[in-house]
Order: structure tokens, then C-alpha cells, then sequence
């Protein structure tokens, strides 16, 4: 055992021992050989008292951080929020108890069980792409070298992050080359991802193309090309959730568990509410007043997109249909649009609460 882990593990033993659950190493979180990370990286805190615990030091140039994370912090790893090598790469150094173990070794079942769920690491993908296009929406107004390059990898990680987990697996950096990500070698596993095997189109080129760019128009050009082929790549890896008799079997239990999870009186109560909408848009169209027309169409494909990703179902395309010579392409396709959300509801057993009048309304509901 490694003489800074004997050192830790005795503090524990005299200090600590009822305070501390476990202490935690990384198995593969080291470089040229530092040991970083295997010696011991964080420990779980059982009671506040055990945060006394934490420190900083270097030995021989080597920094280590003896750092609390609690359980509710390895929830967030559980979840693919915060370091899955944290789990997946864990070396129990110290146990308090065997219970502590075991409820360690369920937070690493089910972060594994989160990786091969369809839909879990699709909405993990586009958690990242959103980071990603958020980052992008300040790195578009920089000027300095420096900073765009420090943004443009920011983002490459997000995107690295989201094309990984679609190959349920995960990465803790940027993916820059074939080799960081096929290379399944577990020393260094910090900065590779073995098991990326499908990527956006042109992924590793672009990404070779920020390491050699030396100018802000053309780091943020790449940029541009890595956003839209990984946005493209996570969209066309929907998974399937409205027809669960024709899924695979691979998808159909997430998929079917994931649909009928999903509360299509809350579709129903967005109908409801937007129908007003629908019914001024006709009005517009049929006067051709174009302005009120395209506003009021610009905002239902925004609600269109919102209920695609809230209820799983596929993005209805409005705006397309737009001619503001002649509006009633708009009005008929509305009208299409309306008619498959009604559809939907009637599929789900939903039952629209519309009435034909004022006087059917008080006749019904007395």
C-alpha cells in the first residue's frame, strides 16, 4: 500500500473513525507516473466534523487534495452531472463499514445503468449541447486569441461529453483525436474515452482544426462546424418513444418506461391554452395581415419545440410553411399541425375539454 494512503488511512482510524465513510482512490488518474489520485483522491464525510479532514499539499512537486465529496455529490456523478470517472474508476482505500461499501458500490450500479438507458443519455446530450451553444453566444463577441481559445475547448468538452454519452460511455475532457478516443488503456483515463465509436461527421478533423488554427476567425468558423454536425448527430439519435410495438428491444424498455412516465394531461392543458392562438393565426392569415400572422406563427413553433422535447415527440415544423404572399400555406399547415396534436391526445386516451358554446359550457358544467 502506498505510503500516503497508510498515512490518510491511520488519521482516519485515530481521528476520524466514526466520522468518515470512505476513503476513495482513482484508478487511472495519473501522469508520467505520479500516482496522482491513486494514493487517495477524496473521501466521503459521514459527519460535518469530518471536512476537518480536507487539505492541500505537494510532495515533490506533485500536488494532492485530500478533498470531501458526499453522497449527495456522488448523486450528481449517478446522474452523469459531475465526474462518472469518479465512480467508474473508484478504488475503495478505506472502509468504515461494510455498509458504506455496498451503498458505494449502488451508486456505481446505477450511474452504469444510467449510461445504457437510451433515453437518459439522449436528455444527457442535450443538457451539453446547451451548454455548449451557451458558451458559444459569448465566445462570438470575443476578440482575444486567448479567450476564444479557452471557450472553443470549453465547448468541444460539452460536445465531447455529449457525443460520448450517446455511445454510452463518458469522457472528462476534450476529444481531440482517434487515438484519445479509442485508446482503452486505463493509465491517463483522464483525457481518453474508449468506446467513442460513432461520431458526428468530420468530428475529429474539426477538432484537429482548433489545435491548429492561429486566428479568432477561423477558431470560431470550426466552432461553428463542430455545433451544427453534433447537434445533427444527437437529433437523428432520438429515441424512440411514440411507436413502442415497432421499437427494437433494445430501445423499447426505455423507451415504452419513458413514454408512459410522460403526463399527456399536460399536452392537453398546453392545447387548451394555445388554441387561442391557433384561432388568431386563421384570422390573421385570412385577412393577410402578415406582421400579426408571422409573429403569432413564430411564436407556436417556439411552443413547438418546447412540447417535442417536454412529451417525446417529433419536432412539428411550422415556419416552412411561411409565404407572406400568400398566408393560407400557413393557415392549412396550422391546421395540419392542430389536427396531429389532437391525435396525440386521442391516442393517449386524453380527452379535450372544449365546448361548443357559452351556453353548451354552462349547461355541462351547470
Amino acid at each position: 500500500m502506498n505510503e500516503l494512503t497508510k498515512w490518510v488511512i491511520n488519521k482516519i482510524e485515530k481521528e476520524y473513525k466514526d466520522d468518515v465513510a470512505l476513503l476513495i482512490g482513482i484508478k487511472g488518474h495519473s501522469t508520467d507516473g505520479d500516482g496522482h489520485g491513486e494514493c487517495f483522491d477524496f473521501f466521503v464525510p459521514e459527519t460535518e466534523r469530518a471536512n476537518e479532514l480536507a487539505e492541500t499539499f505537494i510532495i515533490d512537486g506533485i500536488g494532492h487534495d485530500l478533498y470531501p465529496r458526499s453522497w449527495e455529490r456522488l448523486e450528481n456523478s449517478v446522474n452523469l452531472d459531475d465526474m462518472p470517472l469518479l465512480l467508474d474508476k473508484a478504488i475503495v482505500l478505506y472502509a468504515r463499514s461494510q455498509k458504506d461499501v455496498e451503498r458505494f458500490e449502488d451508486c456505481k450500479k446505477r450511474m452504469i445503468q444510467n449510461l445504457n438507458k437510451d433515453a437518459f443519455v439522449y436528455g444527457k446530450a442535450l443538457e451539453y449541447m446547451d451548454k455548449a451553444l451557451d458558451i458559444y453566444r459569448t465566445m462570438i463577441f470575443e476578440e482575444k486569441l486567448y479567450r476564444v481559445r479557452s471557450e472553443a475547448d470549453c465547448i468541444h468538452e460539452c460536445l465531447s461529453k455529449a457525443v460520448a454519452f450517446l455511445n454510452h460511455t463518458y469522457t472528462e475532457s476534450a476529444i481531440y483525436s482517434e487515438n484519445q478516443a479509442y485508446n482503452g488503456e486505463d493509465e491517463n483515463r483522464m483525457y481518453f474515452c474508449p468506446q467513442m465509436k460513432i461520431v458526428p461527421d468530420g468530428f475529429f478533423a474539426n477538432a484537429r482544426k482548433l489545435l491548429e488554427a492561429q486566428n479568432v476567425d477561423e477558431i470560431k468558423e470550426t466552432v461553428l462546424n463542430l455545433l451544427k454536425t453534433t447537434r445533427s448527430f444527437i437529433l437523428e439519435r432520438k429515441p424512440l418513444v411514440a411507436n413502442c410495438d415497432s421499437a427494437s428491444d433494445s430501445i423499447r424498455d426505455t423507451a415504452c418506461a419513458s413514454d408512459s412516465k410522460i403526463n399527456f394531461q399536460g399536452l392537453a392543458d398546453w392545447y387548451q391554452e394555445l388554441s387561442l392562438t391557433w384561432r388568431r393565426l386563421r384570422y390573421f392569415c385570412k385577412n393577410n395581415m402578415v406582421e400579426k400572422a408571422y409573429s403569432d406563427a413564430c411564436y407556436l413553433q417556439e411552443e413547438f419545440l418546447y412540447i417535442a422535447q417536454e412529451y417525446k415527440i417529433d419536432e412539428l415544423n411550422l415556419l416552412d410553411s411561411f409565404d407572406k404572399e400568400n398566408l393560407s400555406l400557413l393557415a392549412d399547415r396550422s391546421n395540419q399541425l392542430e389536427k396531429i396534436i389532437q391525435d396525440i391526445l386521442a391516442e393517449h386516451g386524453i380527452k379535450i375539454n372544449s365546448y361548443s358554446s357559452v351556453k353548451d359550457f354552462l349547461s355541462k358544467r351547470g
